[in-house]
């Protein structure tokens, strides 16, 4: 069929088959070319606005607006494609994002903390500026279900803004989440899901979003410190303790990690996110630990199927247990010193005492440290409030190919560390049990000793006084203090050696392994590091136009510029994840392209690049 004749039938409203159609995008998308461009730094006289950090059409398509590197906003026609409007000073420092809520608002983000908004029907001014975040601003969403003005920046916060009702002080806002290395958040266009991507080598999933309640739902939970226990295989309590919120049974903000990637692709910073027009899935762009190479990946943005017959258990993906074998006294003389010579570090800064106390690894040891009679174990003023990992640089190395082996995709660190700055005292009262269990204990045999757990609280003047006073007394016996990890609450409670089944049945916690979502993947080039690349998907979510090099790529699933696969053979592509094949590549700028961006009316493409430089392309049949 040739495109007059396929016009033809879409003119007298006949139906196309799944041939057809695909044969006819492929012609379209494959000959897509430059046919105009506008150089902002053309004219000399005036000040260069810099690189083009981002590009936004409205919902209408007919304009666009482009976030300039020195402080500078430009609208442009994007039927004539023509600059309509340029704001010079739009912020005191890079602007880096831009968000269409409305036909006529939107917002920018920028490197100066702020977040201002405008309307095109009068660019002369700001409508209001909004303060809050604290570092760089670098992403800007719109939830249309809860009519709230989403921010996040690298000080790792997420806030939501009511742009509807307004105080004496601005806009009501709230911090509803934070997440260490944030580098994108995003809204899924039907509002029911955000996506954070990291500069950790995750993404997280937030499934059935309500912006109104995720502050209480996700209170105090920290992805990056269980994806390290994750990564550790190694059980962390202040993380476990939210093995909730991955359960299928919370109705609203569930969350999933993904953390699949290609296998020559050691996913260390994600720094680019988008999400398909239709919700299918998700595109993000990352730099491999070894920064020469970058990847775009396709993952799946959907729940895992599970069954429903079944409503009385959770279908959760397959935990791995870690396995923890304790001491029945056959350990060897040897093997307790040089375990009491590993356990237990501490550190001296300025004016504190910093103490470290080091977890066994469980690929690494057979054996719980916790219930082996150590003489160098934690002392009682011991409370883990920092969690930490190692791994050498033999280690890092050799790290893809021992992932290959793990079911987690990630290796194991070599040790994690649990850290006690020594700000947060003990509990009054859980020292007083402490205090009386250990006078208890030591007059009946030596050989016993008490399990402390981090607080829930801080404490007064008087409540560290008698802390202090109740661990002094403790210090004076021969009590030695282990941890008991036994979930989901940590309490005070003996150790009896003989009872080391009941104890080894407590201390073993499952881990959850993420669901692989990978689904397609290609290689970039990385000619610019350290700037953010930006792809972007097509109005029919067909096409991916990615940053390469010096022009664009434009991506497809299949070489026939099929629709995104469904059935059966997305199920094959999930077991097996694809390559995607090249339809079009497009090479016109003079320096590296930094975002581009389709037209949500049309197969019309604008791109810009680091010399400020913004070029238009369509098709030519």
């Amino acid at each position: 069929m040739s495109v007059n004749q396929w016009l033809r039938r879409r003119e007298s409203g006949l139906r196309f088959s799944l041939e057809d159609n695909n044969f006819i995008l492929q012609r379209i998308y494959s000959s897509i070319n430059m046919f105009n461009s506008y150089h902002a730094n053309c004219k000399r006289t005036e000040t260069q606005n810099g690189a083009i950090f981002n590009l936004e059409f409205n919902a209408e398509g007919n304009v666009v607006v482009a976030a300039c590197q020195r402080n500078s906003v430009l609208v442009f026609d994007a039927i004539t494609q023509s600059e309509v409007f340029k704001i010079p000073d739009a912020h005191t420092d890079s602007v880096n994002c831009i968000k269409f809520f409305d036909e006529r608002l939107f917002a920018t983000g920028s490197d100066d903390f702020t977040v201002a908004l405008w309307d095109l029907r009068n660019m002369k001014q700001k409508m209001r500026v909004l303060h809050g975040h604290s570092n760089w601003v670098k992403n800007i969403e719109y939830s249309s279900k809860d009519k709230l003005l989403v921010s996040s920046g690298f000080d790792g916060s997420i806030f939501t803004w009511d742009i509807k009702s307004q105080t004496e002080q601005g806009l009501i806002s709230q911090r509803v989440f934070h997440a260490s290395g944030l580098m994108r958040c995003r809204i899924s266009p039907n509002s029911e899901k955000l996506v954070l991507c990291t500069s950790g080598g995750y993404i997280m999933i937030v499934h059935h979003l309500d912006l109104t309640t995720l502050h209480r739902d996700l209170c105090g939970f920290r992805p990056n410190i269980y994806r390290l226990m994750q990564l550790g295989d190694q059980y962390i309590p202040q993380a476990a303790k939210y093995d909730h919120v991955f359960s299928k049974r919370q109705k609203k903000n569930r969350v999933e990690l993904v953390t699949d990637f290609p296998e020559q692709n050691d996913a260390e910073m994600i720094m680019a996110l988008q999400i398909h027009p239709q919700c299918r899935c998700m595109l993000t762009r990352n730099v491999s630990c070894d920064e020469q190479t970058e990847w775009t990946c396709v993952h799946n943005i959907n729940e895992e199927p599970y069954h429903t017959d079944d409503e009385s258990s959770d279908d959760e993906p397959q935990p791995k247990k870690r396995m923890l074998i304790p001491n029945n006294g056959s350990t060897s003389d040897n093997e307790q010193e040089e375990t009491e010579s590993s356990v237990s570090h501490t550190h001296t800064r300025g004016r504190g005492r910093l103490q470290v106390f080091q977890l066994e690894n469980a690929r690494a040891h057979s054996r719980l440290s916790a219930t082996a009679p150590l003489a160098n174990a934690r002392p009682d003023s011991f409370i883990p409030d920092i969690w930490a990992a190692e791994v050498t640089v033999q280690e890092r190395a050799i790290r893809q190919s021992r992932a290959r082996n793990s079911t987690n995709h990630v290796s194991g660190y070599n040790f994690v560390y649990a850290i006690s700055s020594g700000v947060l005292p003990l509990l009054p009262n859980r020292t007083n049990r402490m205090a009386g269990s250990a006078r208890t204990r030591t007059a009946s045999s030596s050989d016993q000793r008490i399990l402390t757990s981090p607080p829930e609280g801080g404490m007064n003047s008087s409540s560290r006084s008698s802390s202090s006073s109740s661990s002094s007394s403790i210090s004076s016996t021969d009590a030695t203090l282990g941890l008991d990890i036994s979930p989901p609450h940590l309490r005070l409670r003996p150790l009896i050696a003989a009872s080391t089944t009941a104890a080894s049945k407590e201390n073993s916690h499952p881990i959850l392994v993420n669901a692989k979502k990978l689904l397609y993947y290609a290689s970039e080039t990385n000619n610019k590091p350290g700037f953010i690349k930006e792809p972007g998907f097509s109005a029919d979510g067909r096409i991916i136009c990615s940053p390469y090099g010096n022009g664009v790529r434009l991506l497809g699933y299949q070489a026939d510029c099929s629709d995104y696969p469904s059935h059966q053979l997305f199920e094959e592509v999930k077991r097996s994840p694809r390559k995607l094949v090249e339809i079009a590549k497009v090479t016109e700028h003079q320096d590296v392209v930094l975002c581009a961006k389709f037209s949500p009316r049309e197969p019309l493409l604008v791109s810009g690049c680091n010399g400020g430089e913004v070029t238009w392309y369509r098709p030519h049949l």
